[in-house]
């Protein structure tokens, strides 16, 4: 019986890891997302996370922005309030060292021009990077235990962005709860090592 018991405690953990870790066949940032009738995309709904989530709208972002970003540069922005009535405006985020508060922390960028040639939508855009970010904390980090509390990001253009020639998905990792945190992001190990 303490052999069947323990079993499913190590199931329940290791899918509670998965679900909040971005792992494939988890569900994306953003609930509902399915097509309405013609092949039109919904509305997304942002999944809540501890209170903030990211902007459905997208990301105010530049192409200059985009151009200097690399692997292991940080980006602060202020999480919109999960129980907010305010219509969805897009976020800019700021560059900052990573020894500043900071929410992503870049571990790889997308180029969204080979999916798309016009603007799709915001909520076809963020599903998009979502399926491309999906692997990026797993090849940042090594393995998804040596992440605890983190999990893949998207800092994805909004439309405004998008006709203003930003076109790039930044695949970020963060903290699980979008707190800014300081410090760049550490690999840990294997949780039991």
């Amino acid at each position: 019986m303490a052999l069947i018991v323990g079993m499913i405690t190590i199931t329940v953990v290791a899918l509670r890891q998965t679900a909040t870790r971005g792992g494939v066949g988890t569900a994306s940032r953003f609930g509902a997302s399915a097509a309405l009738p013609g092949g039109t995309p919904s509305a997304a709904v942002p999944v809540v996370t501890s209170g903030w989530n990211q902007p459905p709208a997208g990301f105010a972002l530049s192409a200059g922005l985009l151009a200097s970003l690399h692997q292991g540069d940080c980006l602060n922005w202020t999480p919109t309030a999960a129980n907010s009535t305010a219509p969805p405006e897009p976020v800019a985020p700021v560059r900052v060292s990573c020894d500043r508060l900071h929410i992503d922390e870049v571990t790889r960028l997308v180029d969204l021009t080979l999916l798309f040639d016009r603007w799709p939508g915001a909520s076809t855009v963020a599903k998009a990077a979502d399926q491309r970010c999906v692997g990026a904390l797993r090849d940042f980090a090594g393995a998804i235990d040596s992440a605890p509390h983190h999990r893949a990001g998207t800092v994805y253009p909004s439309e405004p962005s998008w006709q203003s020639g930003a076109r790039t998905a930044v695949c970020t990792v963060r903290s699980d709860d979008l707190q800014p945190r300081a410090g760049a992001f550490r690999v840990l190990g294997p949780i039991g090592a």
